[in-house]
């Protein structure tokens, strides 16, 4: 199982998009860590001076440089890191949910096979039922209504063989999809199911640990600050810019070299709409990250009732109840055989330890996919 787990997190197309995001925001973390983030703007001016006396040409040549004086390459920075923390944080949740559908698509892989080999064994029964029902007519101990009834028996165990079979086959192209494999490349699934004997943590362990440590949780946390310091950014971007420059010039045969400086002047536009835009999405982070952690908690004490149910549900086929029904299982056919049973307490005595045998398979299914679900509710990969 944990195999799959690891070959799903390595070639699973669910992730691609998940990494070229973080590796997005990774590329605008440097573009936003860089010192100077506007080019240089160069200006150049050249025409004549038209006079009565004689024209002369004329030279302006400037270069001058935006510079962010009001923190604005830091709130930038600062946005752009918890940027690439959340996009890391939601690419590891991606994980943690991929990882929990392989544990639960690797587990009824497991349980198709198990109930495939129940279903053979029950054809295989109903097989000896049919001889024996046939020997017995022949010794003249048994009618043909039984007879005809252990046929249909028969043909009964057929059809659920076949259901098993497409269970199986269904169960196996599941897990491929999650494995990235392809179709017709054919796995052999090493492992069974089979209850937990460890006691679980307690609830409210598991609940500090979901809130604390769940990656979607995290990211959140991450967005929000995100979203605290492009708050700020579009706060100090509706400041002026100053610019600081030089210019040369010629004029009448004269050399003219000066140092400039400029300030836009914020008279309409004060960065009203980014100001507005980051201010709505930082109300929307911070409530996102307060529902998303009532959800962790809520999510987490479902997931960990829903464990301890099938856990309790697994444990009432321990003990000595599984093997007291294989044991009638193995002795119901000579017994009817001999004249000791009836071919009516045959059918019970077998439908009960085949349908037994089935809700151990089932219960065992259902802890294993409670116990995947509870791993990814606390936020755990493994």
């Amino acid at each position: 199982m944990e195999q799959s787990v690891a070959l799903a997190l390595e070639r699973s197309p669910r992730l691609i998009e998940e990494r070229a995001e973080a590796a997005s925001a990774q590329a605008l973390l440097e573009g936003a860590s860089r010192l100077v983030q506007d080019n240089p703007q160069l200006q150049a001016a050249v025409g004549p001076r038209i006079r009565d006396v004689g024209n002369t040409v004329e030279i302006n040549v400037g270069l001058s440089q935006p510079l962010e004086l009001f923190g604005q390459r830091g709130a930038r920075k600062e946005a752009a890191r918890a940027t690439v923390a959340a996009r890391q944080s939601r690419l590891e949740s991606s994980k943690v949910e991929l990882a929990a559908e392989v544990r639960q698509a690797f587990g009824a892989v497991l349980a198709s096979e198990q109930a495939l080999a129940l279903a053979q064994d029950a054809l295989s029964l109903a097989e000896e039922g049919r001889k024996a029902a046939e020997e017995r007519l022949k010794a003249g101990a048994a009618s043909h209504i039984e007879v005809n009834t252990a046929r249909v028996d028969l043909g009964r165990a057929q059809s659920e063989r076949v259901r098993a079979e497409r269970r199986r086959t269904r169960a196996h192209t599941e897990l491929k999809l999650l494995l990235g494999l392809d179709p017709s490349e054919p796995i052999t699934p090493d492992g069974e199911l089979r209850a937990d004997v460890e006691p679980a943590p307690s609830l409210a362990s598991l609940v500090e640990k979901a809130v604390s440590q769940r990656q979607d949780v995290e990211a959140a946390r991450f967005e929000h600050e995100a979203a605290q310091a492009e708050s700020r950014l579009a706060r100090r971007q509706a400041l002026p810019t100053p610019s600081l420059g030089v210019s040369y010039g010629r004029e009448e045969d004269s050399n003219i070299l000066q140092g400039t400086i400029g300030i836009d002047l914020p008279l309409f536009d004060r960065n009203q709409a980014a100001r507005g835009v980051s201010s709505a999405r930082e109300r929307q982070a911070r409530e996102n990250l307060a529902a998303l952690e009532r959800f962790a908690r809520t999510e987490v004490e479902l997931a960990f009732n829903r464990y301890l149910t099938a856990q309790a549900a697994a444990e009432v086929f321990g003990g000595d109840v599984l093997s007291a029904l294989q044991e009638n299982l193995s002795l119901v056919t000579e017994a009817y055989r001999a004249g000791k049973v009836d071919f009516l307490q045959l059918l019970i005595i077998r439908r009960d330890a085949l349908d037994a045998r089935r809700g151990y398979i089932e219960a065992l299914e259902e802890l294993n996919s409670a116990k995947a679900q509870l791993l990814k509710a606390v936020g755990n990969i493994q």
